[in-house]
């Protein structure tokens, strides 16, 4: 009688366990789940990532470079599958939004237009993986989400103010291409070693024997002639 009742107790407990090791194992994957970014989805399912790490680069006036490395997934109706992660850069800016990808030895910038009027249905969609990205590595995986879902109106709700009607792709040598002009690191000149007397003196002599173009030939600098 008593070897029953224990064994029923036993039981009862071992369920109990169970039953909460179950519920803790599907917490788990839920708080796994609600850190995946969805992307694009296509007939086979849809591509997810992670944010890995995200590292500050360079900060300007008009935005901030961020190292990114993501962990993708592939998700479809047979469960999630890992893929390889993947590395690059963003460009963190509310006039010129950029993801900087690069592959097989070549770099590429993908200017984001939020109010494109020239970007088709189908351009849109294929851009969805930048979209997401892009605004989960600067704003936060929520808001990454919530572009996905409407993209001019999370931009608008943010401040943007990219005046560009059409998404476009740019190679550039390096990552660090992709800021402003204005940004770029002021090197100072070396100067030129003075030139020898003798070299001096052949210069003076060519310039008086050389014949003066007249003045309509002259080019400004940098100006390429017509043939």
């Amino acid at each position: 009688m008593h070897a029953r009742v224990l064994l029923a107790t036993i039981l009862i407990a071992g369920s109990a366990w169970l039953q909460g090791a179950a519920m803790r194992g599907a917490s788990a994957q839920d708080r796994g789940s609600a850190d995946l970014i969805r992307g694009l989805c296509q007939p086979d399912g849809c591509d997810e990532f992670s944010i890995v790490s995200v590292d500050p680069v360079r900060t300007t006036p008009e935005g901030s470079l961020k190292r990114t490395r993501l962990k993708t997934f592939h998700a479809s109706y047979s469960g999630r599958v890992p893929r390889a992660e993947a590395s690059g850069y963003v460009y963190c800016s509310p006039t010129r939004p950029a993801v900087i990808a690069e592959k097989q030895g070549r770099t590429v910038g993908i200017l984001l237009a939020p109010f494109a009027t020239e970007d088709s249905r189908e351009t849109v969609r294929r851009y969805t993986n930048f979209t997401a990205t892009y605004f989960a590595i600067c704003h936060g995986p929520e808001v990454g989400k919530a572009a996905v879902r409407d993209l001019p109106g999370t931009a608008r709700s943010l401040g943007y103010r990219v005046p560009a009607t059409r998404s476009q792709v740019v190679d550039l040598k390096r990552a660090e291409d992709i800021l402003p002009a204005s940004a770029a690191p002021l090197v100072a000149a070396k100067p030129a070693p003075p030139p020898s007397r003798e070299a001096q003196a052949r210069i003076q002599a060519q310039a008086r024997h050389a014949p003066v173009p007249p003045d309509e030939d002259l080019l400004p600098p940098g100006e390429i002639p017509e043939d």
